[in-house]
């Protein structure tokens, strides 16, 4: 009998929330937008499934069908993980922030990182490890997992000023390191799956009785909070006898939250109580450990596999390379390299923001207000009529001027360090600290993708989810010492 009152509750939930959803439908205005396989009840459901595996190749696919190069669909992004930092404030909450974070990306700020924090970290760290793998002989290592790795322990060096005894990548190393990088992969896959999909009855039920992949990614939100928490504790210890010297991006941060000090400022006066000063400060070092962990080794992980696949640019690099000695600055091709390697497997797919009121894009595809306007970076880097003929190829001459320098394109075209106001600030940055890792590894070693296949005739899919490690993720690798260049 409990039974069938469940059941009559969820269906006559269910059918509250479809009518709702048609109600609002019809009340809201058609747009220009391409609608692929409406269905006031399934939407796009039964074709998600069926493309789950390729969702980002889906994607394209459907912007390339519509006459417009838009497509509406529905989905509310969950904010569990990331909060009010940076990378998802809006308004006059961002464009504080970002003025405070501008500081940390200054070019004196650029010039201690590449001099100090990169220089130790590499040569302390990740060029020891790869040392080690490449001892072992027929052993390989997962170069993704190796990046990802290296990319925390630097960002947590530069962003925060915290300094692990022993780094993540040394096996039985920092140990929480690796409860925190498997939250970190359960939250954002789950993340990501409910930011494509519509929020059912289900998911709230499931989510009320802390059940399934809600409770997975309560669970893993947890650890990461108590990472940040815990960063945030050290650095307020730290704070009380800090004697000097330049303040990292944290230490900014939490001046700003400080209302006693010079009294106050625009940025704190936003949060009404400690407890939501401290709030915001878990999303600050929630979203630098992601931007640093996740983007460089995404797109350095791409760029090996593509030289694996494409032995002209893979000689082309290791010439320059070799001729440059330690002057990245000259290396034009590699910048072209890394920079077209980005243009195929973008680190940030897809981005967006919500629009505050109606609008019309240029294509005539309308814009209503509440509604999340995303774009795609790697549906971009697809389109013949962007790229020419040859966007599916791996050219990195595209980039390069007659004298062999490099050339940029306009943002709006090349997307993948966003554009305008929000251009992404540690763009100069990443490209010294993706050039530097890049020439080092080459230098130094030989690289033989393992798996997935390198044959740009059968490039794997880009994945949104963890599932395969043989699939969609350029990441077995066997390092085989290659002398070292004094």
């Amino acid at each position: 009998m409990e039974i069938a009152y469940v059941l009559l509750f969820a269906l006559t939930f269910f059918l509250l929330g479809l009518l709702r959803r048609v109600a609002i439908r019809a009340k809201t205005a058609r747009t220009t937008a391409h609608c692929p396989h409406p269905n006031s009840v399934l939407g796009n459901t039964l074709e998600f499934i069926r493309n789950r595996r390729r969702f980002f190749d889906w994607y394209t696919d459907l912007l390339r069908a519509s006459p417009s190069g838009t497509i509406e669909a529905s989905a509310p992004p969950p904010a569990e993980l990331i909060g009010d930092g940076l990378f998802a404030a809006d308004g006059r909450l961002w464009s504080l922030q970002r003025k405070l974070a501008s500081h940390a990306f200054s070019s004196r700020a650029l010039r201690r990182f590449n001099d100090g924090v990169l220089a130790a970290h590499l040569h302390h760290r990740l060029l020891p490890f790869l040392d080690a793998a490449a001892a072992k002989g027929n052993g390989g290592v997962d170069l993704q997992d190796a990046l990802r790795r290296f990319g925390f322990d630097a960002i947590c060096h530069v962003a925060f000023g915290v300094v692990q005894s022993s780094s993540s990548l040394v096996q039985g190393g920092a140990k929480n390191d690796e409860a925190l990088f498997a939250a970190f992969d359960a939250a954002l896959e789950i993340s990501f799956r409910r930011a494509l999909t519509p929020a059912t009855w289900l998911r709230r039920l499931t989510k009320l009785l802390d059940v399934s992949k809600s409770r997975r990614l309560r669970e893993a939100v947890d650890v990461i909070d108590r990472h940040a928490f815990s960063v945030l504790d050290s650095k307020q210890a730290a704070r009380q006898i800090r004697d000097g010297g330049d303040p990292d991006l944290l230490s900014r941060f939490m001046a700003a939250m400080d209302e006693e000090e010079d009294g106050g400022s625009d940025l704190g006066a936003m949060f009404p109580n400690p407890h939501a000063k401290r709030r915001f400060l878990r999303d600050v070092v929630v979203g630098f450990v992601l931007a640093g962990k996740d983007t460089t080794s995404s797109a350095l992980t791409w760029f090996f596999w593509l030289l694996a696949a494409n032995t002209r640019c893979d000689r082309r690099v290791h010439e320059e390379v070799a001729a440059a000695g330690d002057d990245v600055k000259a290396m034009h091709y590699l910048h072209a390299a890394i920079t077209e390697a980005m243009r195929l497997y973008p680190p940030v797919p897809f981005n967006g923001r919500v629009a505050l009121a109606d609008d019309v894009l240029p294509s005539g595809a309308a814009v209503r207000e509440g509604w999340h306007a995303n774009y795609s970076a790697y549906a971009m880097g697809r389109m013949e009529e962007i790229w020419g003929k040859d966007c599916m190829e791996f050219v990195p001459e595209r980039w390069l001027g007659a004298g062999g320098e490099f050339v940029p394109v306009d943002a709006a075209r090349y997307p993948v360090f966003h554009a305008g106001p929000r251009v992404c600030l540690g763009k100069e940055m990443g490209y010294v600290q993706m050039k530097t890792v890049a020439a080092a590894v080459i230098r130094r070693f030989r690289v033989e993708v393992v798996s997935p296949l390198a044959n740009m005739e059968m490039p794997p899919a880009l994945r949104d989810d963890c599932d395969d490690e043989n699939e969609g993720r350029a990441v077995g690798a066997a390092c085989e010492a290659a002398g070292r260049v004094c």
